[in-house]
C-alpha cells in the first residue's frame, strides 16, 4: 500500500511538472494535493471507522469530490464570464525540468514515509506544504516558503490563543469559519503570509477533534510546514549549486567580447548623407560670382554688387 501510494503521487506530480512548461501547474496540482489528504488521512464517515478499500467508501467519496470539482467548473465559467481571463506565463524548458525533478521527488519520498510510520495521522500537510511553496524559479520559491513559515508561526499563535480561551467544539469551529472567510477575502492581495495567518488557525480549529486536541494538532502543522520548507529550500539549493557547477567555461570561438574589445576596433566613417533639393529651389549651391535673386516672379541668378560707403553715395 505505501508503495502504490507513492507511485500514484510521482505519476501526479510528474503531470503537473509537465504542464508547467504551459503555465497550468497551478491548477493541475490540486490534484495530488486532494489526493494526498485522501490516501494519507481518509475523511471520516460519521462515527464508524473508515476502511479506505470499501467499495461504497471510494464510490461516496468520488462522487463527492467529483461533484463538488463537477459544480465549480459548471457554474464559475458562467459567473465569471465578463472579467478578462489571467493570461497564462509558460516556462522555459530548464526551470520545467528542475520544477518538476524537486516536487516528484519530495512529494513522492514523503508520502511513502508518511503511509508507512503516520497513516491516518495530518501528515498529508507535509505533502500539501511541499507542493504550495514550490515555485518555478529559486527566487520565488523562496519568498513563497518564508510568507508561509512567517504565516503558519503567526497562525499557529492564534489556535492556541483561541484553544486557552474557549473548548467549546461549536465556538471553535464558528471561530476558524470566521478566520476562513477573512484569509480567503485576503488571498486576493499579495500578502501571501497574511493568508496564511488566517488560514493556519482555521484549519488547525476545523481538524481538532476536541478542545483539548487543539495544542496537538497545532504542533503538527507547525512541525509538518518546517519540515516542508526546509526539504523545498535544500533542494532548491542542490539544484543551484549543481547548476552552478554544471556551466563549461566558454571557448575562445564563443567567449563574449568585452565593451574595451568592441570599442577598440576602428569604426567605418559614416556615410554623407545627400539630400536631393527642388530643381527650382533657390538654396542650390549658386555659380561663382552670382547670388540668387528674382526679377518680377522669375526666379534667377545676378552679380554680386559691391558695398558703398555712406561718402560715395
Amino acid at each position: 500500500m505505501p508503495v502504490a501510494g507513492a507511485g500514484l503521487m510521482a505519476v501526479m506530480c510528474g503531470g503537473v511538472g509537465v504542464s508547467a512548461a504551459w503555465g497550468l501547474h497551478r491548477g493541475m496540482m490540486l490534484i495530488p494535493l486532494f489526493l494526498a489528504c485522501v490516501m494519507i488521512a481518509p475523511p471520516v464517515w460519521g462515527s464508524v471507522p473508515v476502511d479506505r478499500n470499501a467499495t461504497d467508501y471510494l464510490v461516496w467519496a468520488m462522487v463527492i469530490w467529483g461533484g463538488g470539482a463537477l459544480w465549480a467548473a459548471l457554474v464559475f465559467p458562467l459567473l465569471l464570464r465578463k472579467m478578462k481571463p489571467v493570461p497564462r506565463e509558460p516556462n522555459t524548458r530548464g526551470d520545467t525540468i528542475v520544477y518538476t525533478t524537486i516536487i516528484t521527488v519530495l512529494c513522492t519520498l514523503s508520502t511513502l514515509a508518511v503511509l508507512i510510520w503516520r497513516p491516518g495521522s495530518n501528515g498529508a500537510w507535509l505533502i500539501v506544504t511541499l507542493l504550495v511553496i514550490t515555485e518555478v524559479g529559486h527566487v520565488d520559491t523562496l519568498k513563497r516558503t518564508t510568507s508561509r513559515v512567517v504565516g503558519t508561526v503567526v497562525g499557529v499563535a492564534v489556535a492556541a490563543v483561541v484553544a486557552s480561551l474557549t473548548t467549546n467544539q461549536t465556538a471553535l469551529i464558528g471561530i476558524g469559519l470566521v478566520l476562513m472567510v477573512i484569509g480567503l477575502v485576503i488571498r486576493i492581495g499579495p500578502r501571501y503570509w497574511l493568508y496564511m495567518a488566517f488560514m493556519t488557525p482555521a484549519i488547525v480549529l476545523f481538524s481538532s477533534t476536541s478542545g483539548a486536541g487543539v495544542e496537538i494538532t497545532d504542533a503538527q502543522r507547525l512541525l509538518d510546514t518546517l519540515v516542508g520548507a526546509a526539504l523545498v529550500l535544500l533542494a532548491s539549493a542542490i539544484t543551484v549549486w549543481c547548476g552552478g557547477h554544471g556551466i563549461s567555461k566558454p571557448t575562445p570561438s564563443t567567449r563574449p567580447r568585452s565593451a574595451v574589445t568592441i570599442a577598440s576596433r576602428p569604426q567605418p566613417e559614416p556615410t554623407p548623407t545627400i539630400h536631393s533639393r527642388p530643381q527650382g529651389s533657390l538654396e542650390r549651391r549658386a555659380p561663382l560670382g552670382l547670388i540668387p535673386m528674382a526679377v518680377g516672379n522669375t526666379p534667377g541668378w545676378g552679380p554680386v554688387l559691391p558695398k558703398l560707403s555712406p561718402a560715395a553715395r
